[in-house]
């Protein structure tokens, strides 16, 4: 797996992938090279799924019905 291809996931795809490379990790079945590389894309596994919440994040309105405005959300 390379970072283009990660770069093309969504976020669902990307998050089941990083579940499995953590159950990879924990199984204690990997080499030193294989657990380094599984640990390598697991970052930017982590890194697209945090971008793809950001994104959202920033997009999020609130609507605030006291007044008919809307804000965005800080969480």
């Amino acid at each position: 797996m390379n970072k283009k291809d990660i770069d093309a996931m969504t976020f669902e795809q990307a998050l089941e992938t990083l579940e499995k490379t953590a159950d990879s990790l924990r199984s204690g079945r990997l080499s030193l090279e294989e657990s380094v590389e599984v640990y390598d894309n697991s970052i930017l596994l982590y890194n697209r799924c945090r971008g793809i919440l950001d994104k959202a994040k920033q997009k999020i309105e609130i609507y605030r019905p006291q007044d008919g405005k809307t804000e965005e959300f800080e969480g």
